[in-house]
């Protein structure tokens, strides 16, 4: 899931695939801005067929924690 997850933000956002770890947090590690959370969050979803809430996607603070939210959803 992880090298998925990969594919979708470095396909969103110039970032490099090595950069993104379970620990990487998004907006921190990352860089990645409240536009480009939205991006992701909407490739994410149909990559995976699941629908992220805003209240969820927002608390979600990791690229780890993306994974287990993904893992608890879809």
């Amino acid at each position: 899931m992880l090298e998925k997850l990969k594919e979708i933000i470095c396909n969103c956002v110039p970032v490099e695939p090595e950069d993104i770890t379970p620990d990487a947090r998004l907006l921190g590690d990352l860089g990645l801005s409240s536009l480009d959370l939205v991006m992701v969050s909407v490739e994410i979803e149909k990559e995976f067929d699941v629908t992220i809430p805003d209240k969820d996607f927002t608390s979600i603070k990791t690229v780890g924690g993306l994974i287990e939210y993904l893992e608890k959803n879809s």
